[in-house]
């Protein structure tokens, strides 16, 4: 087996973050909202965590979206062979973006907010 080269996983990288928008933007439209890019996460989290989600609703949609990422790395942990492993890992990584969002959001409200308590 002869090594991968940066220069070529660089390129890669590229290839696939073009099909992960892809990815994205179809999934999206079928389980989302043009106008709130959590909808589906939002909903679930308000009916599963009730009590997670009226305290910090990103904390309740960040653990709504790691059971969804589950459901992949119960398959994928069969191996490299798995059906349609590009495809979950595909979705891993949409997942793991829009966790990173979650992440960023959460944080610039909670900026927010403690500018708003001390100013």
């Amino acid at each position: 087996m002869k090594p991968a080269q940066r220069d070529d996983f660089v390129l890669f990288i590229r290839d696939k973050f073009e099909e992960i928008e892809k990815l994205f933007v179809r999934k999206n439209a079928g389980y989302g909202a043009q106008h709130d890019l959590f909808w589906n996460f939002r909903q679930t989290a308000e009916r599963l965590y009730p009590a997670i989600y009226s305290q910090d609703p990103y904390a309740a949609m960040f653990l709504v979206a790691e059971t969804l990422v589950d459901k992949h790395n119960v398959a994928l942990a069969k191996g490299i062979e798995v059906s349609e492993c590009e495809q979950r890992l595909l979705d891993r990584i949409v997942y793991s973006l829009l966790q990173l969002k979650m992440v960023y959001e959460h944080s610039e409200e909670m900026t927010g907010e403690n500018s708003e308590i001390n100013p």
